[in-house]
């Protein structure tokens, strides 16, 4: 590498682009996190300056000179490129950096010349655009290329006129609702008001006075971060509109002569992985995946493939999408963070976990997803593009897994699987996904089985401890079978072990009945699990089997029954009390609803009564038989349901178990709607 120290002024004075890589994650730094510390260092160092300016010359002569301030360093290649061009870099590591540090001398050329620092605006100008003339290619004139996700924004900040117009081209707010707005324009519109509010003396970091003094919590900082996510036209920080020439100058001047880079230019034998897999952002790590995709593109750079193609055919959705007719922007889905256990990681960070696991077939830990990723791929010989598509086609699998949409059953299933939080069954579900037919009897197999497993265990209450293991070796036989949804059924059905065990029809049945699931199992999963009835009871008849995902558990008997004369037992002792504090968290008296009732009919009594002037009140059964839902009406249309006590939630408890050995059965089957309504109805 040929390293050389430069400045802000000094990395973009000359007549260059400093390309990102299609392949390299887009613009991820944020306003907390990554841009206000950078304007603090800058700050400072104009400070700095202007407090030596102020001395006299003599004073200022015998003093040490200011310590520069060394922002970090940005690691490039050079581009070969033909006559007409602008010379190029590719910049392998610091694009956060060096794209940032673009914005800022966009934002300081608006800010000087609204503050009519006519010298100081036409420097900055200097500097921020490539002169050409470009006939090529008129995006020459770009210091920065971003990703194909920022260049929409890049362009615009670059050819506004004026900030209110970047204010304009991307709003915060549609009337009421708010619009996220580019983390690229977050950063220019902080950093053209800070460097606004610096030049007119204002410093954002001090506090905001209020009427009834100062509030030490919340400086102009803050009040400028939240009005740029929240209006759409964003107000200067400072009320005074008269600038201070050597405040504009010494800002300038920290950017030409204190706030340094180190750069690093690769010579031809370099290796830019090895290089990039040690550097990071400044305070924004690189993801395991950011780790992932320059490996894969480099090697492609490295095997002569066209990678540009490669990128847009099969990466590019993990970055970017599109907004409009030939727009496109950030991809924030993939970086938005998924819970799973008790951690959140980046969607796309977790599903390569996933895929690693699926392809290795060995288990691995998430932070250490590229060194398993790398070295599985490292393991046998690859064919780049087969192995991008197979990329492709499982993260759609797993979206559709953790984001699901729409009512065929493989949604259904992926939200019984996020509400009982198995994780560890992903890379089996990916294999089955990847090898069986959507629509295929043997994929309907496969799922209907890791349901009536993973139901039938949380419903027993047996441990989830040993499922890393034990999916593994699942995964191991469903990859290595010809027929991948019976290998999956010998697995589950072949468990014997307390911690891996199928539970059969007697010991599922028990806890069904009497386990008190809504304090035990927890009212998100309990929830699920009468949903997935509601859905089973569903057929043709019915129109749709869409069922609401916002539903609430309801108890029949009120929590509260001892404050309800209707639900009074004579006599009742203390054994007694105790036998319905236990049922009544079990599911005979669960059920759900579309939306919560009013808490006079929620802790009323079951059966109606007469009102004041002989009109009828409706009770709980009532109400409940006139439900949406057939999880309701199956049963509380019953004639002969009448009254509501332990033995009442004894019978109904009975009909959903036969219900649910329908819906779970072991192994599965395909149910008919009829049969599960006929169950729940007590038929």
């Amino acid at each position: 590498m040929q390293p050389s120290k430069t400045t802000v002024i000094g990395l973009f004075n000359a007549p260059f682009q400093y390309q990102i890589p299609i392949f390299q994650r887009g613009y991820v730094w944020t306003l907390e996190k990554q841009v206000v510390p950078l304007w603090l260092d800058i700050q400072s160092q104009a400070d700095a300056l202007l407090e030596r300016q102020q001395l006299a010359p003599a004073a200022a002569s015998a003093m040490k000179p200011l310590p520069k301030h060394f922002l970090g360093s940005i690691v490039m290649t050079p581009v070969p490129n033909a006559f007409g061009r602008v010379p190029m870099y590719e910049v392998i590591d610091g694009q956060q950096r060096s794209t940032t540090l673009h914005l800022l001398l966009l934002a300081l050329r608006h800010a000087a010349q609204d503050c009519d620092q006519v010298t100081v605006a036409q420097m900055a100008a200097a500097v921020v655009r490539n002169p050409g003339p470009y006939l090529v290619d008129a995006n020459d004139h770009h210091k920065v290329w971003p990703t194909q996700a920022g260049r929409q924004e890049m362009q615009a900040i670059n050819a506004a006129a004026s900030v209110a117009q970047v204010c304009a081209d991307y709003p915060a707010r549609d009337g009421r609702n708010r619009i996220e707005r580019p983390l690229m324009v977050h950063t220019f519109l902080y950093l053209y008001h800070a460097c606004r509010a610096y030049i007119q003396g204002m410093d954002l970091f001090d506090p905001v006075l209020r009427t009834d003094g100062t509030d030490p919590d919340r400086s102009h900082s803050d009040v400028l971060v939240a009005a740029i996510r929240n209006t759409n036209a964003v107000a200067p920080a400072s009320a005074v509109d008269k600038a201070q020439p050597l405040r504009a100058q010494a800002l300038y001047m920290a950017l030409s002569d204190q706030v340094q880079l180190m750069t690093l230019s690769l010579d031809v034998d370099d290796d830019p992985q090895v290089i990039f897999e040690t550097l990071n952002a400044r305070g924004e790590p690189l993801l395991a995946s950011d780790l992932v995709r320059n490996f894969l593109f480099l090697e492609a750079a490295r095997q002569g493939q066209p990678v540009d193609a490669l990128y847009a055919n099969y990466w590019s959705a993990f970055d970017q999408i599109a907004t409009g007719k030939n727009t496109v922007t950030a991809n924030r889905y993939w970086r938005d963070k998924e819970k799973q256990g008790r951690l959140l990681h980046p969607r796309i960070d977790l599903f390569f976990y996933h895929y690693t696991v699926l392809r290795g077939q060995e288990s691995t830990l998430v932070s250490h997803v590229f060194q398993a990723f790398k070295g599985w791929w490292l393991h046998t010989p690859r064919v780049l593009e087969d192995e991008l598509k197979r990329i492709q086609t499982s993260s759609s699998h797993f979206a559709e897994l953790i984001s699901p949409q729409g009512t065929g059953y493989l949604a259904e299933f992926a939200r019984l699987l996020k509400v009982l939080d198995v994780g560890t069954v992903t890379p089996v579900v990916l294999a089955l996904r990847e090898r069986l037919d959507d629509d295929s009897a043997e994929l309907k197999q496969a799922v209907g089985d890791l349901a009536s497993y993973l139901v039938r265990r949380s419903v027993c209450g047996l441990t989830t401890k040993g499922y890393n293991r034990f999916f593994l070796r699942v995964l191991q036989a469903v990859c290595a079978a010809k027929m991948p949804h019976e290998a999956l059924r010998q697995a589950l059905l072949g468990a014997t072990a307390i911690s891996e065990c199928w539970p059969d029809d007697l010991q599922f049945g028990d806890q069904w009945r009497a386990r008190p699931v809504y304090t035990e199992l927890k009212p998100g999963k309990v929830c699920a699990l009468l949903r997935a009835l509601e859905y089973a009871a569903r057929g043709s008849k019915q129109g749709s089997q869409h069922v609401p995902t916002t539903l609430t558990v309801e108890h029949v008997m009120p929590q509260s029954w001892d404050k309800v004369p209707a639900y009074h037992v004579t006599g009742m002792d203390d054994a007694a009390r105790q036998a319905r504090q236990l049922a009544l968290h079990c599911f005979g008296n669960l059920t759900l609803l579309t939306g919560a009732l009013n808490s006079s009919v929620s802790n009323g009594p079951f059966a109606d009564e007469q009102g004041g002037q002989g009109v009828a009140v409706l009770g709980k059964r009532s109400l409940l038989g006139q439900s949406a839902l057939l999880l309701n009406t199956a049963w509380f249309h019953r004639s002969d349901v009448q009254h509501w006590d332990e033995a009442a939630m004894c019978v109904r408890a009975q009909a959903m178990q036969r219900a649910a050995l329908l819906v779970w059965a072991r192994p599965a089957t395909q149910p008919a709607a009829d049969a599960v309504f006929a169950a729940l109805a007590g038929r």
